[in-house]
């Protein structure tokens, strides 16, 4: 006699669970977990990568929606979680590291000339994360004064460190291009000052990060604000080595530039959405999970994937809370490369996974398929097996499940029965499955053009108002 249990959110609780099988199966049992778990586990902050879209839709209870692109999406505070933890907050730098540690996707280093540029590509990309950080630290610093605790709850410190990106970007091309001499020094500052011309954002920004000793390098003899001069700025020697390592910075960090990006070029649709302060969502959770579906933009999607979830794992962390994160279709989200980081660096975070083609995954993984099995045990506590007719799994299962305890292998398995499996023992659990109806739906966002719109080639053409740094937060512009 077989004792067979009820499948439900106790059988994945707790370290990380990947989903194998059939993906009408999987889809089945992930609509049952995401259903059940806010009302077995309300204090856990459930977070469900959703890239379709349909088990948002298919919700039943109150739930939150993060895509940056429907009516209905919040915009999740992705630095504040960094910047209010105890280890991560002492500094930019801190803070830099580990949003480079979701952002940069590292090569397999095949000899010691790939792992140069690797290891300088990371420097780079601290690098310019840490700029980002401290103009972004300007800003706030002139919108508040001295009161910055205040303004806090009202600002998105992602959407505005978003929005450095372009600013910090022209540094960095202009270093690569050897323009030092482009970019304003002291002597430039003081005469624009004497002069009371303009103040423009890169004369103010300039000014803060002499004045608080950010400089880089020195810029033949005078202070320059030049970052990244020791490692991109070039002479007739050096040039192609320099461009090699902005090219390896940019590969690797291309989904996160995407984000950036996205976030920075829909600003005046986004600005109408609410923030979704982290900490405040992980304090009080009460069952209401976040659903985080595609933007339509597969890389930014990637690049928003990764540095939620280290953003979750800080915010669980400040919390002293878990954080369950939910990846039925980890090949749309590029993690399957960050995974044992994400755990390893934010022990609060917990993983539901599997994935909805093998190829794509392993392509993704930049693995062969043989060795992507491996890697999927490896960063999974317990496996729950679906039926399915696959070879490549049922050679699996046959090699890491004992015979012992074995009554049913994936390929004898039907539509309810699933075989929950952990340390090469398995238990067997039954799911009666319904059919997914829609409840909800995501209605896109769209820009309302008036009767004056102009096409994009004419438009801001006219001349624009002075800036105010008030104004470059409503309408996107770089800082």
């Amino acid at each position: 006699m077989i004792d067979i249990t009820d499948f439900s959110p106790e059988t994945v609780r707790g370290g990380s669970a990947l989903m194998l099988g059939g993906n009408d199966r999987k889809a089945a049992s992930f609509r049952a977990l995401v259903e059940a778990w806010p009302r077995a586990f309300p204090e856990d902050a459930l977070i469900v990568l959703d890239h379709s879209g349909r088990l948002y839709e298919s919700f039943e209870g109150d739930a939150a929606l993060a895509d940056l692109s429907s009516a209905g999406s919040v915009v999740p505070d992705l630095i504040e979680p960094f910047a209010l933890n105890e280890t991560a907050g002492e500094s930019s730098a801190n803070i830099a590291n580990a949003v480079r540690q979701a952002a940069y996707q590292e090569i397999r280093s095949r000899d010691a000339n790939d792992k140069f540029f690797d290891d300088l590509g990371k420097l780079v990309t601290d690098r310019m994360i840490v700029y980002m950080l401290e103009t972004e630290r300007n800003v706030l610093l002139n919108i508040a004064g001295g009161e910055v605790e205040g303004v806090l709850p009202r600002l998105n410190l992602f959407t505005i460190f978003c929005r450095q990106h372009r600013y910090v970007e022209s540094l960095m091309t202009k270093a690569v291009s050897g323009e030092k001499d482009a970019l304003p020094d002291k002597r430039a500052i003081m005469g624009a000052e004497f002069r009371r011309g303009a103040r423009t954002r890169e004369y103010a920004l300039a000014e803060y990060i002499l004045d608080k000793e950010l400089r880089f390098q020195k810029n033949g003899g005078r202070e320059a604000p030049v970052p990244f001069a020791d490692l991109l700025f070039t002479t007739s020697e050096t040039s192609n080595t320099q461009r090699c390592i902005k090219m390896q910075a940019d590969a690797s960090t291309a989904d996160f530039r995407a984000l950036l990006s996205l976030v920075t070029e829909k600003a005046a649709l986004l600005n109408g959405l609410p923030t979704l302060k982290l900490g405040k969502f992980f304090d009080s959770p009460d069952g209401v999970p976040l659903f985080v579906c595609s933007c339509g933009n597969a890389a930014a999607d990637r690049g928003f994937a990764a540095l939620l979830t280290a953003a979750a794992g800080a915010a669980a962390q400040n919390a002293g809370k878990r954080a369950v994160v939910f990846v039925p279709e980890l090949d749309r989200w590029g993690l399957v490369n960050l995974l044992d980081k994400l755990r390893q660096n934010w022990d609060g975070l917990n993983f539901v996974f599997g994935y909805e083609n093998f190829s794509r995954l392993s392509l993704e993984s930049r693995s062969e398929e043989a060795q992507l099995i491996e890697t999927l045990y490896s960063l999974s506590d317990r496996r729950v097996w679906h039926a399915t007719k696959e070879e490549r799994l049922n050679k699996a299962f046959a090699s890491y499940v004992s015979d012992a305890d074995v009554i049913y292998r994936p390929d004898d398995l039907d539509e309810e029965l699933r075989a929950v499996e952990e340390d090469g023992r398995v238990r067997y659990t039954a799911l009666e499955e319904r059919p997914a109806e829609r409840v909800r739906e995501r209605i896109k966002l769209r820009a309302r053009r008036g009767a004056e719109a102009k096409l994009w080639i004419t438009g801001g053409a006219a001349k624009r108002e002075p800036l105010t740094l008030e104004s470059l937060l409503e309408e996107g512009e770089s800082l």
